[in-house]
């Protein structure tokens, strides 16, 4: 008899077997995409006889409603109905529910990708896995699962190493080095020794089975990175030298450390003084993790024509996007003005605080007033620190061309810095981070209409994304781009505004960001969309200077895997940051950097519109260029 023989194995569904799209009114699920590998995972443990169900929370949709989704992707088939279960995972009783439910099985296995649904399933006496690669793995006992750092040797850095991790029961979360020969995975203890074997240098990090309850984040001690090497003047000591704090941290790399943080906990307890934009990456399973260094997605190019503006598209982008646009557009997202009619101020848009939701909706409403009935506008749902949360998503559909050009800016807000900020009571109106994107996000949807309906002419989708807990460590990104990969979708192109509305000392300046370190081929075409923007300054935004670009000569990117266009480019996809004057250089004789001195406290309640205007015009006009020649 084969040893799966009596066990039952639930599922979490979104993040785990498939993306999930709701509609705008939150009350229907108009898309769920199956992840690639997810129906041979399930034919496989059937055909071993193995029993397979759903623990998922459907949040305000109906049962009903998600099982006609999963019945309509041919998922609802492989789960008994008896197995099947809704409800919130916040405490172990759904999971005891779903036990009841599976009689006396041997074994009962969740697999749901939130370290706080585990975590509550593990009280409820089942065993867990992160993702469905390694549930058969969990079920045969092929030992415990831990945290790897593989390296592969410099002599044999050649591509064969990386079809070798992909036989494996292991999971890839984030690749670095000059070529990607540095792995940090999810693997069992089996799949370590067998590394071993093959001659990887194979570092066991933390202890066993840590990855059933925690998280992996890269926190980066900005702070100890000014001070230099020998100088001891960094957080880790005060925030992670005692107490449980220090037995997170797994190791102290370059990149930063590496951290996990446990179920329960947020990684917003691990908010570092003194921190640079973009100071924590959370590192979850990607598809790309493992693909060749030179590899990006076949996407339909732009012709290669001058990069050039008709009066006519000039004239209607200058008419959505002046200073007074941005402004009306920030203060409803701020708390400066309801957020629509008879709606409430939005005084935070953290993650934890109950006006996140409200911001959410208003977005939406936002978004469907501007598309004037063309867009189509819908909610990408994910997982996050137990709860969950939204992307916002708009798009006008394409006209004749290829491909998808996407708009974005990341929704959420913290105050993390102001002594005793408490996250669920405490205003954080991010105005400048990232208000100013959000508005900015805005006006370039409305000018995009608008030029469309005025002109006519043929174009490529044009989508506009809001994305949520950013500041977490671009999870929401992380979790669309991923999704977006899945569908196949072709991204020609990715333009991000993030803090585009700090500008006080004399002599305008803003940057571009295009850097992904050891691929390539992105970041060559990363650095043509900010080329883009670039050529556009000029005729369309007179008033800015020529843009400070990243990479340049050599010198590594500062904003790199900082802001959500990163997410992209890990899938090979070109993505670039448009920001304001967030890091010194490039080269030495650049003007110094000129950061918003109420980054992440709740000072940060106004910007240059102006200033941010400018940019959101050189955005949007290259956006619209990629989009239709």
């Amino acid at each position: 008899m084969d040893p799966l023989t009596g066990t039952v194995v639930f599922f979490d569904i979104g993040g785990t077997l498939a993306s999930v799209y709701i509609s705008a009114g939150g009350d229907r699920i108009e898309r769920l995409a199956v992840y690639p590998d997810v129906l041979g995972i399930l034919r496989g443990l059937r055909q071993r006889k193995v029993r397979l169900g759903v623990v998922s929370d459907p949040g305000p949709l109906p049962a009903e409603e998600v099982d006609r989704a999963l019945a309509e992707v041919g998922l609802l088939e492989f789960f008994e109905p008896d197995l099947v279960v809704y409800g919130r995972k916040d405490s172990p009783r759904v999971f005891e529910h779903a036990a009841e439910r599976a009689g006396a099985a041997d074994r009962l296995l969740f697999v749901g990708e939130d370290a706080n649904e585990r975590a509550q399933a593990l009280r409820a006496g089942m065993l867990v896995a992160p993702h469905p690669r390694l549930a058969e793995a969990v079920l045969n006992g092929q030992a415990h699962l831990r945290y790897l750092r593989i390296t592969v040797p410099a002599w044999h850095a050649t591509e064969e190493w990386r079809a070798a991790l992909r036989d494996l029961p292991l999971l890839a979360v984030h690749t670095t080095g000059p070529a990607g020969t540095t792995v940090y995975a999810v693997a069992t203890t089996s799949a370590a020794a067998q590394l071993d074997d093959l001659g990887f240098r194979v570092d066991r990090l933390g202890v066993e089975d840590e990855p059933l309850t925690t998280d992996l984040y890269v926190l980066r001690d900005d702070r100890q990175t000014e001070s230099g090497f020998l100088a001891p003047d960094g957080n880790s000591q005060a925030l992670l030298g005692t107490g449980t704090a220090a037995g997170t941290v797994l190791a102290s790399t370059d990149d930063g450390l590496v951290v996990a943080v446990p179920a329960g906990v947020s990684v917003e307890t691990y908010h570092f003084d003194r921190t640079r934009h973009g100071h924590n990456l959370r590192l979850v399973p990607t598809v790309q993790a493992l693909a060749r260094v030179d590899e990006a997605p076949p996407t339909p190019a732009p012709e290669a024509v001058p990069v050039t503006i008709t009066p006519e598209e000039r004239q209607v982008i200058e008419a959505r996007t002046r200073p007074q646009d941005v402004s009306d557009h920030l203060a409803r997202y701020t708390g400066a003005a309801p957020a629509g009619e008879g709606a409430e101020l939005i005084t935070s848009r953290h993650i934890q605080h109950p006006d996140n939701a409200a911001a959410v909706d208003a977005l939406v409403a936002d978004l469907d007033r501007i598309g004037a009935g063309r867009f189509v506008v819908r909610r990408h749902s994910f997982p996050h620190e137990g709860q969950q949360l939204q992307n916002v998503e708009a798009e006008l559909p394409g006209t004749g061309l290829d491909g998808v050009v996407l708009v974005t800016a990341h929704m959420d807000s913290t105050g993390a810095l102001h002594p005793g900020y408490k996250p669920s009571l405490d205003p954080a109106p991010g105005a400048d981070d990232d208000g100013s994107g959000v508005a900015g996000v805005l006006a370039a949807a409305d000018a995009v209409q608008a030029l469309d309906a005025a002109l006519g002419i043929p174009r490529r989708a044009v989508r506009f994304v809001l994305f949520n807990a950013e500041e977490h460590g671009l999870v929401g990104s992380l979790a669309y781009a991923g999704d977006q990969a899945s569908l196949g979708d072709p991204v020609v192109g990715v333009f991000q505004m993030d803090m585009i509305g700090w500008d006080v000392l004399p002599g305008r300046t803003f940057e571009l960001h295009a850097g992904i370190t050891g691929r390539p081929v992105v970041e060559e075409r990363s650095l043509a969309l900010a080329r883009r923007i670039a050529d556009l300054v000029p005729q369309i935004s007179p008033g800015l200077p020529a843009p400070q670009v990243y990479p340049h000569d050599g010198e590594p990117d500062p904003a790199e895997a900082r802001s959500d266009h990163f997410s992209f480019q890990l899938y090979g996809h070109p993505a670039c940051l448009a920001s304001e004057d967030l890091f010194a250089g490039p080269g030495s004789d650049a003007p110094p950097a000129e950061m918003n001195p109420h980054y992440h406290t709740p000072a940060d309640a106004s910007i240059n519109a102006d200033y941010a205007s400018d940019i959101v015009r050189a955005v949007t006009a290259a956006a619209w260029f990629t989009a239709t020649r």
